[in-house]
């Protein structure tokens, strides 16, 4: 932790200097030597103020991306009558906070540029804009709507409702978050009937005024408390905030009450109001209680936006597949709905120092965080229920409950001081299945404590005679030996740095204080969390290192919002640990690459002044909002149909039939396009990356080889029949032509129907509940990266690559189909691995398929694909965790 004088030279010089331009080491220097007069620091803290200040400054953030529809500027023409006192309160705050200043300018000028697409409350006839921002998880986006509400208070906003998510506990943070950056006081005490005041965060800074706050930490919007304390919009000089969570009484609350005591004749209120929509992407839709159904909260909030003569809706998503865009029937219905964000969409950009799906999952993968969940399956059964009886917990749980107590030791040794420190540990949708989780890890912990206590501080060769001390340096061994810290040196640390942990269960049965950080701002809280959907959405673990995440759901929407280990991790991104199944991680890493495929296409949208409309259509067509719509309709209907794009997508099978019958049936129908192939004189060739190539295919061979492939219906967006037929009646010129690979892999050359090839292994998982084989391959992908770089030219190959060379990046295949002129079949013939063992197909190869498609304009309805899924089918083969989703922690039902 910083002693206080190097903490006060640090602010010092960041405040000092001119972040216009990076600064130079002299300037640095000369500035923390003035500053060192006044405020002495020792050598040795002089050297770790100068690591923490070079760190700090390098930290940069690009302003974002946004299209936009029907937009006057107003806000630089108002500037100069404009005080920004919240801004610049809140911009103080972040600086002492330890935020980069290149990020708080950055910060400054993005909320500038969102506040501009909002309405001008300075006009007083009626208007109403409605925008999107959209940001990753856990990247900040409390920080960016924060600022955003300071800005709106600045210029006239007078009253802010934020949204929350469904939860207390979360309702709970944020309002605790928004009192530190926005209200300046605690609003618990201005809410209570002693009307207690007490400065927080921005209030401590400067106190010469403060908002209003009609809701607060421990009581969300009620109002006979208003009607108890006098309350009136119009009574405060300064601007009112209410933090309320999307239930359905308490939205009806809200409106009737500002409609009774704050609106005029007409029954409408006309002072400018900013609506916030937290998790805006939230679609628990079906829940079991009606006070959670979005359809109801959606109508509540458009009723309280209808209340108001002039009002500005921004929604906050961490996912491009947000369910504006694909809930709706048809698309007149998406552009018609109140909320649809018809005026802006604005994308986020995170800092440089932000660990996110891209980060840990994607192409370049920056962090070796990664550990397998191999052993859990028999612990917590995919379709276990609420009576489930748990007496014993997986050993990989266990190896990451040491990891996390090696990792606060280590922390501790960096001198990171009494920060908070957390360990996620999601198994679980039922309340009593976390308990029982919690209440044994809570057993090992304290069975850990009593060793620490009477062999920690020995000699390491009498310590490891115990056991759990011997297990614990076996941890460390694995996976912390190479940090800058000897065993010896770990070991003495564990004493101070297990002692303070703590289990705690993390549902709505414990409660919103069961995590309440704000409890332990000196000495830190050190909590092992143990829940379900309560930490999976919204609420931040802070300093979380260790997660253990182990769900059934398939809905990657969903799962990247339970990824609470997105974020920032300065000083331990290094100790960071997370355990998944290989399908979760199949999962996330498929995400990964498909939401930075959509942000890429806003960046294109931009370009070519397209609107948020355009972009609406653009994801509800694509193809993985197929999954989200699954999701969302599996209970209310049996079929869903939805007009899709192929226009510049990649589609995979990496879901295979497990039956032999099936993988028999697949290889004949590859001997049988091979044996057409040759019947139609068309000649294999080796192409310059080395695979079999056939060029120059004519359509109908390709339908006819999908009609023969038996595709695994949870192959969701390689709908098999659709696909052939739409391929079948095209006239897409584009489409006529096409350029079949077999890829070769590593293995020794065989031959497949008088094809020699080299096999490409794959470890594989076999799913007992679909009766199907997961073929993970590479990044969880059946092809490499960079296969679809075949049929591309070499001259527009070379270009790309630079291109991104230039950005210390690999090309994306998505990119690759944008230079493709026709399309790509690739046939993958998979050498099967299981746990290291090969799988036996009775020497037939496992084939897969795969399908890359040119751009080519599908405006024209007729252009794109009809894909007509069977719920029902897909529902009884595989029980993905859709009530994961679609109910509340505590449905032990």
């Amino acid at each position: 932790m910083p002693t206080e004088n190097s903490q006060k030279i640090e602010n010092a010089v960041v405040a000092t200097l001119n972040m216009d331009r990076l600064p130079t080491e002299e300037d640095i220097l000369r500035l923390v030597h003035g500053f060192r007069a006044v405020f002495p620091v020792s050598d040795q803290e002089l050297d770790v103020l100068l690591r923490r200040l070079h760190s700090r400054l390098r930290i940069d953030m690009d302003t974002g991306t946004a299209i936009i529809a029907d937009h006057q500027s107003w806000l630089p023409a108002r500037q100069p009558d404009i005080d920004p006192y919240y801004w610049n309160r809140y911009a103080g705050y972040l600086n002492r906070d330890g935020w980069p200043p290149k990020v708080v300018n950055t910060l400054d000028k993005v909320t500038d540029e969102i506040l501009d697409l909002m309405g001008d409350p300075a006009k007083t006839t009626a208007w109403f804009r409605r925008g999107l921002v959209m940001g990753d998880v856990q990247s900040g986006k409390t920080a960016t709507y924060t600022a955003l509400c300071c800005k709106a208070a600045d210029a006239g906003y007078r009253l802010i409702i934020l949204l929350t998510g469904t939860l207390e506990s979360l309702r709970r943070q944020t309002q605790e978050r928004l009192d530190a950056g926005f209200v300046g006081l605690d609003s618990s005490g201005l809410l209570s009937q002693q009307r207690t005041t007490r400065e927080v965060g921005v209030g401590l800074l400067n106190r010469t005024r403060m908002a209003g706050v009609f809701t607060s930490t421990k009581k969300d919007f009620r109002s006979d408390l208003m009607n108890q304390l006098g309350f009136r919009l119009n009574a405060f000089a300064e601007p009112v905030l209410v933090v309320v969570k999307k239930n359905k009484k308490i939205l009806e609350n809200l409106e009737n009450w500002l409609r009774s005591y704050n609106a005029g004749n007409d029954g409408k209120i006309d002072t400018p109001m900013l609506l916030i929509d937290d998790e805006a992407d939230n679609a628990s839709v079906n829940t079991n209680s009606n006070n959670d159904d979005p359809t109801a909260i959606n109508e509540r909030i458009r009723a309280l936006l209808r209340l108001f003569t002039r009002s500005s809706y921004v929604g906050f998503t961490a996912t491009p597949f947000a369910n504006i865009f694909i809930d709706p029937d048809s698309e007149n219905d998406m552009v018609g709905d109140d909320l649809f964000p018809q005026h802006f969409i604005y994308a986020l950009e995170a800092p440089t120092n932000y660990v996110g799906a891209q980060s840990i999952f994607g192409d370049e993968v920056m962090i070796d965080c990664l550990r397998e969940i191999e052993d859990a399956d028999d612990f917590f059964p995919s379709r276990h229920r609420p009576t489930l009886a748990v007496d014993a917990l997986p050993e990989s749980l266990l190896s990451a409950f040491k990891s996390f107590i090696v990792s606060n030791a280590i922390r501790d040794l960096r001198g990171e001081g009494n920060t908070h420190r957390s360990m996620l540990v999601n198994v679980s949708r039922f309340t009593d299945v976390q308990d029982q989780v919690a209440c044994l890890l809570d057993h090992e912990l304290r069975e850990i404590h009593r060793e620490i206590r009477s062999y920690s501080q020995l000699d390491p060769s009498e310590a490891c005679r115990s056991k759990t001390i011997a297990a614990i340096r076996d941890t460390w061994t694995s996976e912390f030996s190479e940090t800058e810290f000897a065993w010896f040196e770990v070991q003495k640390a564990l004493l101070r740095a297990a002692l303070p942990l703590q289990v705690r269960s993390v549902n709505q049965r414990s409660g919103a204080a069961s995590l309440d950080y704000s409890l332990y701002r000196e000495s830190g809280l050190r909590v092992i969390a143990v829940g379900g959907n309560s930490l999976s959405r919204g609420l931040t673990l802070e300093g979380l290192s260790t997660s253990y995440f182990f769900r059934n759901s398939q809905m990657y929407d969903t799962l990247l919002q339970m990824g609470r280990w997105f974020g920032y991790r300065d000083g331990y991104s290094d100790l960071c640990r997370i355990w998944l199944s290989e399908e979760a991680t199949h999962w996330y890493r498929h995400i990964a690459l498909a939401s930075e495929e959509l942000r890429s296409e806003i960046r294109r949208m931009q370009a070519f002044n397209l609107t948020p409309k355009d972009f609406g259509l653009k994801v509800r067509a694509h193809p993985d909002s197929l999954i989200v719509t699954a999701r969302n309709k599996m209970r209310a209907t049996q079929i869903i149909e939805r007009l899709i794009s192929v226009s510049g997508q990649g589609l995979e099978t990496p879901r295979l039939h497990q039956s032999q019958e099936y993988i028999r049936a697949n290889a004949l129908a590859t001997e049988h396009l091979f044996s057409d192939l040759s019947a139609q004189g068309i000649r294999q060739q080796r192409s310059i990356f080395g695979n079999n190539i056939w060029k120059d295919v004519p359509l109908k061979l390709i339908c006819t080889f999908l009609r023969r492939f038996e595709n695994h219906p949870l192959n969701l967006t390689f709908q098999r029949d659709d696909l052939a037929s739409f391929l079948e009646s095209t006239d897409e010129t584009k489409l006529q032509s096409w350029d079949i690979v077999l890829p070769n892999g590593g293995e020794p050359e065989t031959v497949f129907a008088g094809i020699n090839y080299h096999p490409q292994k794959r470890r594989i998982e076999i799913r007992g509940d679909s009766r199907s084989i997961l073929v993970s391959g590479s990044k969880a992908r059946v092809g490499s990266r960079g296969i679809e770089r075949e049929g591309v030219s070499e001259e527009l190959i070379r270009a790309k690559e630079e291109e991104y060379r230039l950005q210390g990046k690999s090309v994306p295949d998505w990119e690759y189909r944008r230079l493709r002129s026709k399309p790509l079949l690739l046939v993958h013939l998979v050498k099967p691995v299981e746990d290291g063992v090969d799988y036996d197909t009775e020497g037939i190869p496992l084939v897969a398929v795969g399908l890359s498609f040119p751009e080519f304009d599908d405006s024209d309805i007729a252009r794109r694909v009809r894909y007509r899924v069977n719920l029902v089918e897909w529902r009884n083969m595989f029980q993905m965790e859709a009530d994961d989703v679609m109910e509340s922690d505590d449905d032990n039902v």
